[in-house]
């Protein structure tokens, strides 16, 4: 029988599936809190239920035409997360976070690299998952803490060592990349050390210098309309540049967020407004999301696939619980931090599509256990971390 063709496609207005995912999205979420799950999780199943893994009612083109939304809403989140690195939050905490990021960074690329490595991976690729490994989706932990007011020294630490630990993840894969792409292709070394230095030196140029123009400009502005507008431009803004000049946009919008943070505090006076914009984006991101992830892949997952999975999240716990251990943290930091962080997506995919425009055949090896895995840890997430923020007190039960 022929495949039956999805009620949203490119023949009808755009503006429609962007409605359509955003209402089923909001309903999605909905039913997930009656069976006390987190929405995010509602938003992600939604999108895999109307997406083409499912009933097709959204088709792939639909999807990948949406990328505006996913780029709008990531910076957002980067923009957001930028705020944790506050100049006294950063001098009260900064040894811990450096630390445990130290930790997660070391047991991921040991135990992921080494374990694809034993069960008969090429180098190559399997130094490039273990670096990918490192990275930690901040978008689901964010809107699962703020779901449940989480307040607390555990979540304050998790959602600090998710910045840092993408910050690494970067820097570790440009590195390895470039040393992979020098040994494969010829390249000299004055491209593997200048690559990394490049993407994260410009992103941190042009986050830095927007968030500075814009902090400065918070400080003249009266009207809370206006400046709820400078600060959503400001995030488009010093996302398309990075995205024009092949920089690192979440790392921009990062750089941004906690420039602003620390040079002006006038930003705060429109947090309410700025959660009522971000809400309907927010929804339609993880809807998308999830209509974007393959269940056809997860068959073929395969050993590497499963080294991978299991891998990477071990690294995490045991790189942490050694680090936090060996530094006398608290109990739930050891216990719990390292599982905290098992959520992954935007960013590694992008790290992966790096990957297959630079050097396709390591891409048809990395690609799909990312894929597959992805959808793995992004539907098991945002459960677990609702359990570890109310294990480690962070929770009011009056929220739940």
């Amino acid at each position: 029988m022929p495949e039956s063709s999805p009620i949203f496609s490119f023949t009808q207005h755009y503006l429609a599936p962007v409605g359509a995912v955003m209402l089923l999205g909001l309903l999605g979420g909905k039913a997930a809190k009656l069976i006390h799950l987190p929405k995010v999780t509602g938003y992600l199943l939604t999108g895999i239920l109307i997406g083409p893994s499912v009933l097709h009612l959204v088709s792939a083109e639909v999807v990948a035409g949406l990328s505006l939304i996913n780029d709008i809403a990531l910076g957002l989140i980067m923009f957001a997360i930028g705020g944790v690195f506050e100049i006294h939050h950063i001098q009260a905490v900064g040894k811990k976070i450096l630390w445990l990021t130290i930790g997660q960074s070391i047991g991921v690329i040991v135990l992921t690299t080494g374990g694809l490595m034993l069960f008969g991976m090429d180098a190559s690729p399997a130094i490039l998952l273990g670096t990918i490994a490192i990275a930690t989706a901040p978008a689901a932990p964010l809107l699962v803490m703020r779901e449940y007011d989480a307040k607390g020294d555990f979540t304050d630490t998790l959602i600090t060592i998710v910045a840092t630990s993408n910050i690494v993840c970067i820097l570790a894969f440009q590195l390895a990349f470039s040393i992979v792409q020098m040994t494969t292709s010829g390249s000299g070394i004055l491209y593997a050390l200048l690559a990394p230095v490049y993407e994260l030196g410009g992103s941190l140029i042009i986050g830095f210098g927007l968030g500075w123009i814009i902090s400065k400009w918070e400080q003249r502005i009266d009207d809370q309309a206006e400046l709820l507008m400078i600060i959503v431009a400001g995030i488009l803004t010093v996302t398309g540049l990075a995205n024009t000049f092949n920089l690192q946009p979440l790392f921009a919008a990062l750089i941004m967020g906690a420039v602003t943070t620390n040079l002006s505090l006038m930003h705060r006076l429109v947090y309410i407004e700025m959660r009522q914009i971000e809400q309907p984006l927010y929804i339609a991101f993880f809807v998308i999301a999830g209509a974007s992830l393959h269940l056809d892949l997860l068959p073929a997952i395969g050993i590497a696939g499963i080294v991978y999975l299991v891998s990477r999240v071990a690294g995490k716990i045991i790189g942490v619980w050694v680090f936090a251990r060996w530094h006398n943290m608290t109990t739930n930091i050891r216990r719990h931090l390292g599982l905290g962080m098992i959520v992954q997506a935007g960013v590694a995919i992008g790290l992966v599509d790096i990957i297959n425009r630079t050097n396709p055949n390591l891409g048809h090896i990395v690609t799909p256990i990312i894929l597959a895995t992805v959808l793995i840890y992004e539907t098991i997430g945002p459960p677990v971390i609702r359990y570890l923020l109310i294990k480690a007190g962070d929770v009011d039960p009056d929220n739940l």
